[in-house]
């Protein structure tokens, strides 16, 4: 009975590590995405890219940084409020 209550708290610490991560969203100005996208690129040192279009929504490249090839994927998709539930109680 141990060894289950165990792996039920694994898998409910492991399963929501990402839900846990604190982040910070900052206000990109109105007609400067582009811009702040060029940044990201350039400031990563992505060069020499490859483009497939996956779908109208979804970019892939294959680009060079570093002197290895990475892989990037741009996708869009439509926001939504993603409800968690979690049990509170184990009994034993």
């Amino acid at each position: 009975m141990k060894i289950l209550l165990l792996i039920i708290i694994t898998f409910l610490s492991v399963y929501n590590i990402s839900a846990l991560k604190p982040r910070l969203w900052t206000r990109i100005p109105k007609f400067f995405v582009r811009e702040r996208v060029n940044y990201f690129l350039d400031s990563n040192q992505i060069t020499n890219c490859f483009a497939f279009k996956e779908s109208h929504t979804n970019l892939l490249l294959k680009c060079w940084r570093n002197n290895k090839l990475v892989d990037i994927n741009i996708d869009i998709s439509d926001s939504y409020r993603k409800q968690n539930i979690f049990a509170t109680t184990i009994s034993i």
